[in-house]
C-alpha cells in the first residue's frame, strides 16, 4: 500500500500539533507503526484510541476515508502528494526544525528541489515597491532560480508575476489548501502558477485560510529558499517573521531600503541595521556568484534522534521544548498536569544533558 496513505492518516488525525508530530518522528520509523502499535507512543489516551480505531476499522473510519479521498485527488492532472519519505521531498526543507510531514502540490513538484529565492513583502505595498518586486522576480527567474513567495496580494503577487514573465518557475506557498483560492483576486495568477510553477501547502485539501496558518506558512517559504529578499515590510509584519525564520535556518537575508517616512519600509531598515544584506539592485543578489555560493553551503546537520528508551513524560517534554526557554507553568498547562510533577523528569533531562534551565525557563540543547 502507498505509504503516503499512512502519512495522510497521520496528518488528518485530530489532536496532533506540529511539535507532537516531530516528537513522534524521533521514535516512529514507519508511519504504519503509528497505527499498528498505537499504545506504544507517548500520546494522550484519546489519540491512542483514535489511532487504534483507524487501524482496526480501515475504510469504515472517517479519517481513513478522508485520507483515501485526498489520495484520489492526486489522480487529477498536476496534482501531487509529497510525504516526508518521498524522493521528491526537498532536501533543504528537511533541515528546518519542523518540516511538514506532507506537502500538497498543484503544478510541477520537481521545482521543490531546485534552487530558490524567496521574495516577500507588504500586502499594501507602494507602487514603487511593487515595481521592484516585479523586476526582482523577473531577474531572479531569468537567472535560473525559482521564485518562491506566499501567493498573497501585494509584493508576493508581483514577485510571482515577474517570475512568470521570466522563466515561469515560481512556487506559491499557501496558508490554506491548494484547492482554495485566497485571496480571490489572485485566481488568474494561481492558474498561471499551476501551469508554469506550482502551488504548495502543508494544509489538507479544503482547509480554509486562518490567521494562524500564515506564520507557519512563512517557515516553509524560508525553508525552501537559499536566500530571502524582503522588498517592503512594516516593523511588525509577516514578512519579518519569514526573515526571522530564514536567519534561524541559516539562510541569507536581503532587504530593500526605502523612504524613511513610509512606515512600510521600517521593517526593511530594521533588518539592515541588524545585519541583513542591503539590496539596491538585482546585481547585489546575483553578482559575484552570491547565490551559487549560498547553494553549495552545507546545511546544518539535523538533530540526533531521541533515545527510544526515554520514559514517556521525558519524551513528551522534549517535544515541547526548543531553543527558546519555556516557563514551568507553560509546560504544566500544555500537559494539563501540576507543575510539581514535572520537576523530577526535568531534572533528569537536565542531568542527562538534553535540556538546560535558564532565567526564562527550560530550553532544549
Amino acid at each position: 500500500m502507498d505509504e503516503r496513505l499512512h502519512w495522510l492518516c497521520w496528518v488528518l488525525t485530530p489532536g496532533f500539533g506540529l511539535k507532537r508530530c516531530h516528537q513522534l518522528l524521533d521514535v516512529v520509523d514507519d508511519p504504519r507503526d503509528l497505527f499498528r502499535h498505537a499504545r506504544r507512543w507517548p500520546l494522550p489516551p484519546a489519540i491512542k484510541q483514535t489511532l487504534s480505531d483507524i487501524h482496526n476499522l480501515g475504510e469504515q473510519h472517517p479519517v481513513y476515508r478522508r485520507a483515501l479521498e485526498q489520495m484520489r485527488w492526486q489522480e487529477q492532472e498536476n496534482c501531487h502528494l509529497v510525504s516526508l519519505q518521498c524522493d521528491a521531498y526537498p532536501l533543504l526543507l528537511t533541515h528546518i526544525p519542523d518540516p511538514p510531514l506532507m506537502l500538497w502540490v498543484r503544478g510541477n513538484p520537481d521545482l521543490l528541489a531546485q534552487s530558490q529565492v524567496g521574495v516577500v513583502g507588504s500586502r499594501n505595498a507602494s507602487l514603487s515597491a511593487r515595481k521592484h518586486a516585479l523586476t526582482l522576480g523577473r531577474g531572479i527567474s531569468e537567472a535560473g532560480f525559482v521564485v518562491t513567495s506566499g501567493g498573497a496580494a501585494g509584493i508576493d503577487a508581483c514577485a510571482h508575476e515577474g517570475a512568470l514573465e521570466g522563466s515561469g518557475k515560481t512556487l506559491a506557498v499557501l496558508g490554506c489548501g491548494v484547492d482554495i483560492v485566497y485571496p480571490k483576486q489572485n485566481a488568474g495568477l494561481f492558474s498561471q502558477v499551476i501551469r508554469h510553477g506550482a502551488l504548495v501547502s502543508e494544509y489538507p485539501l479544503g482547509t480554509q485560510p486562518k490567521p494562524g496558518h500564515f506564520p507557519r506558512r512563512n517557515r516553509i517559504i524560508s525553508g525552501l529558499s537559499d536566500a530571502i529578499v524582503v522588498v517592503e515590510a512594516a516593523e511588525r509584519s509577516g514578512s519579518l517573521i519569514t526573515a526571522d525564520h530564514a536567519l534561524e535556518q541559516g539562510r541569507e537575508v536581503f532587504a530593500l531600503p526605502g523612504d524613511i517616512s513610509n512606515p512600510n519600509t521600517a521593517g526593511c531598515h530594521r533588518l539592515i541595521q541588524d545585519g541583513a544584506q542591503l539590496l539596491t539592485s538585482i546585481d547585489d543578489l546575483l553578482g559575484d556568484g552570491m547565490l551559487e555560493s549560498l547553494r553549495i553551503r552545507s546545511p546544518e546537520a539535523p538533530c540526533p534522534p531521541l533515545d527510544p528508551n526515554l520514559p514517556e513524560l521525558q519524551t513528551t517534554l522534549l517535544g515541547l521544548l526548543s531553543s527558546e526557554p519555556q516557563p514551568l507553568d507553560v509546560l504544566s498547562d500544555h500537559l494539563e498536569c501540576p507543575s510539581q510533577i514535572l520537576l523530577e523528569p526535568l531534572l533528569e533531562l537536565e542531568l542527562a544533558g538534553w535540556i538546560q534551565q535558564q532565567p526564562g525557563g527550560y530550553c532544549r540543547l
